[in-house]
């Protein structure tokens, strides 16, 4: 089951574009799709009172969403700042979104669903390379984002962000640019 969240557009207008691309190395991305909020601020700082009828709530989760249309009214969505993201969890199979929704790719998150794993923790040489992710700086394939998953955790179990990272399917709402 996908949940929601609303994210700020990471692309080569920030001012900060060129000095991550220098230090990520993903000199093929053209934009930067991903939940962590780092690197796209969640859109929502502030929850309402509306917002807990609609939010996950669970630690760690409470600026997740169980639907989008929500969403789209709560930020006043304009494509050219916002992003719309569909996210599954440890998916098991191929992600397939939902009708609205197209498929961006694959992305390793922390221990606490916080921090990518794959974009924001330096990086991984002899696990991965830059030039395996695509142009939304994530990873294509399922077994490919697992095998490296596993990989940055059997490889690092004694810190934080990968001692327990894990994959997640992430598309983005259509109408996002």
């Amino acid at each position: 089951m996908p949940i929601y969240s609303a994210q700020e557009r990471f692309t080569p207008s920030d001012e900060s574009w060129a000095k991550y691309i220098e230090w990520s190395g993903r000199t093929s991305a053209t934009e930067i799709i991903t939940f962590d909020g780092m690197l796209c601020s969640s859109v929502i700082d502030d929850l309402t009172d509306e917002d807990w009828q609609h939010n996950i709530q669970a630690d760690n989760m409470v600026y997740f969403f169980a639907g989008y249309d929500y969403l789209i009214k709560r930020i006043c969505f304009d494509a050219r700042k916002h992003n719309i993201l569909e996210l599954t969890k440890c998916p098991d199979a191929h992600v397939k979104p939902t009708d609205s929704f197209v498929f961006c790719g694959y992305d390793i998150m922390d221990s606490d669903d916080s921090i990518s794993v794959l974009l924001n923790c330096g990086s991984f040489p002899d696990i991965f390379s830059p030039e395996q992710t695509n142009l939304f700086g994530l990873i294509d394939n399922l077994d490919h984002a697992n095998r490296i998953a596993e990989n940055i955790r059997i490889g690092n179990p004694d810190e934080h962000h990968c001692r327990d990272c894990r994959v997640w399917g992430i598309a983005k709402y259509k109408n996002a640019g």
